[in-house]
C-alpha cells in the first residue's frame, strides 16, 4: 500500500467519524490535523480511527493513537507516514 493509498483511508475514515459524530461537514486532507483542525475530534476519535485502520489493514496494533507521537498532533499525512513505517517493519520481520 502506497503512502497517497494510506493516506486516502486515514481521510476515508476521518471523515466517516465526523458525519456519523452529527458533526458539520468539512473538508479533509492530508494536511489536516485532526486533533487541532476538526470540531471536537479529540484522542478517543483517534484511538477509534486508528483501530479501525489497522482492522482494515489487517496489522498488529503498535500503538494506541496515529494522530500523536510524543504529545504532539500529526497531520493525516504525517500518521499515513507513521502507518507505512509500521508495514515495513513488519516486513522486515
Amino acid at each position: 500500500m502506497t503512502q497517497l493509498e494510506i493516506e486516502l483511508l486515514i481521510i476515508k475514515s476521518v471523515t466517516e467519524l465526523q458525519d456519523h459524530s452529527g458533526r458539520e461537514p468539512v473538508v479533509v486532507t492530508s494536511d489536516t490535523t485532526p486533533l487541532e483542525d476538526l470540531e471536537d475530534f479529540d484522542s478517543l476519535n483517534g484511538v477509534e480511527v486508528t483501530v479501525e485502520i489497522f482492522e482494515r489493514m489487517q496489522l498488529d496494533i503498535e500503538f494506541n493513537n496515529i494522530f500523536v507521537l510524543d504529545a504532539k498532533p500529526l497531520s493525516i499525512k504525517q500518521a499515513a507516514s507513521r502507518i507505512g513505517e509500521q508495514i515495513l517493519k513488519g516486513k522486515n520481520h
